[in-house]
């Protein structure tokens, strides 16, 4: 055979193979997703539930919580470092509570509290403790440890702002957004920091625009939006929705969350999105549809400068995620891990795993019944990359994707002895991811289990690629 016509045919052969590729690449499921549970190696244990866990920089800090039920642990910071393998003995430390200045208080002891990361600090907010063991009167207060110093300081609502009631078993989430304060204008609108997006005037010299939260680098160390969700106050539950702007040390009140009033929500942040999951209402676990609210940023735009200004409300409306009829969904739950991933090309899921899914009839006194289950759905994919390429080519073609979907995660053996390294059947835990580690890995460390005993394990769930 001649080589022109050798060179053609094998030009063929080769394109046949990359068009079969594509196919097969396209008509690949993007769920289940696969992961491994891998229990972190320790000799220290800390027993504890209703305490808050943080990733920063490779290291797990652990704050509050309680051992036995209704008596608060110490108010000490506890530090892992977390290993590079799963074969490294990590290290420990104990951190004692001490303030960044001679006139500044610690936090005491608590439970059912909340932490948050923004950049190398940890945002805490709320908690029940005391000899009453009621919600911890605090005034909107926000705590914050730095993890440079390893020292507490606090940030109190501007004076005669509004702030959210005292609370615990509530939620929160963060994002690093506003980036920073913007410079002075030469018009300020009126109103809260919080609500500038919504005041642009034609006889003002400011512009403000919306734009989608995104990542981006660090600005300056007091920036960020911390996000609170539901709860229990004194008494009964609530179902409302506060942001605290670190900058402006301002509490700003959204819409509440649809459906009714709760404790031991999931809320976490992704993209653009704030998105709440489950609960418990007093009479039962919750579950049903993803509620999102979508996130904005306000920016700052005249001659003295640029800025952003506040997070806020793109609509003020709350939407749901509805699966389609006769999908599988996970079951109804409180107190769960729920944390953002992305599996790049541009590929992000919500995980959903573990929690209560029948209550105590003790309340927090006893144990109630636990999932040992993960869930992953799936969330619309970055613009202009590999994975919305593919779904734009799958519905050119007729062929569904799996986006606003629930799958079960598929957990596989995870030993040659063929046992199964897994957490078990738990509540009441702390999780968290670390921004700075692999985006594929989420923490859980300590709960109840349904002995009602309190576990001092940690664990890290990684996600296949």
């Amino acid at each position: 055979m001649e080589p022109g016509v050798v060179a053609a045919a094998y030009g063929v052969e080769t394109a046949a193979e990359g068009a079969v590729g594509a196919a097969v690449a396209i008509a690949r499921s993007t769920m289940p997703l696969k992961a491994a549970w891998t229990r972190i190696r320790t000799s220290t244990n800390l027993p504890r539930s209703s305490h808050s866990l943080s990733i920063i920089k490779s290291k797990a800090y652990i704050f509050g919580g309680e051992k036995t039920p209704r008596e608060p642990v110490d108010n000490h910071i506890h530090v892992f470092t977390l290993p590079s393998s799963e074969h490294d003995e990590i290290d420990y430390q104990i951190i004692p509570a001490q303030a960044i200045s001679g006139d500044e208080e610690v936090p005491p002891p608590r439970v059912g509290h909340t932490a948050s990361v923004v950049n190398d600090r940890i945002y805490m907010f709320g908690g029940r403790g005391g000899k009453a063991m009621k919600p911890l009167q605090e005034n909107g207060r926000v705590w914050v440890f730095d993890t440079r110093l390893n020292l507490w300081s606090s940030l109190n609502p501007t004076e005669g702002s509004p702030y959210p009631e005292p609370r615990s078993y509530h939620a929160s989430a963060s994002t690093e957004h506003p980036l920073s304060q913007p410079p002075i204008p030469t018009g300020p609108p009126s109103g809260s920091v919080a609500s500038a997006y919504s005041k642009t005037t034609s006889s003002q010299k400011t512009d403000y625009t919306e734009n989608p939260l995104g990542t981006s680098g660090s600005g300056a160390d007091d920036h960020g939006t911390i996000f609170v969700h539901g709860g229990c106050p004194s008494s009964g539950r609530v179902a409302d929705v506060w942001a605290f702007d670190i900058a402006s040390r301002t509490w700003s009140q959204y819409i509440d969350a649809p459906g009714p009033a709760r404790g031991g929500p999931s809320l976490c942040v992704a993209k653009d999105r704030l998105y709440r999951y489950g609960g418990f209402d007093g009479e039962k676990e919750l579950g049903g549809p993803i509620h999102f609210l979508r996130l904005t940023r306000a920016t700052f735009d005249d001659k003295g400068g640029k800025g952003e200004l506040a997070v806020a409300p793109l609509t003020g409306q709350w939407e749901s995620l509805e699966p389609p009829a006769g999908a599988p969904v996970p079951g109804n739950r409180s107190v769960a891990g729920l944390q953002p991933i992305t599996t790049g090309q541009g590929r992000n899921y919500l995980l959903l795993f573990l929690g209560e899914k029948d209550p105590s009839s003790s309340g927090h006194d006893a144990a109630g019944g636990f999932w040992d289950d993960v869930w992953s759905f799936q969330l619309t994919p970055d613009g202009m990359t590999a994975a919305s390429l593919k779904d734009a080519t799958r519905q050119l073609v007729g062929a569904k994707t799996a986006e606003g979907t629930w799958a079960r995660v598929d957990i596989p053996e995870a030993s040659l002895s063929g046992k199964t390294e897994h957490p078990g059947p738990r509540g009441w835990f702390a999780s968290a991811k670390g921004e700075d580690l692999d985006p594929l890995i989420v923490f859980l460390w300590g709960g109840v289990r349904s002995d009602n005993t309190r576990t001092g394990d940690g664990w890290m769930l990684t996600v296949q690629e």
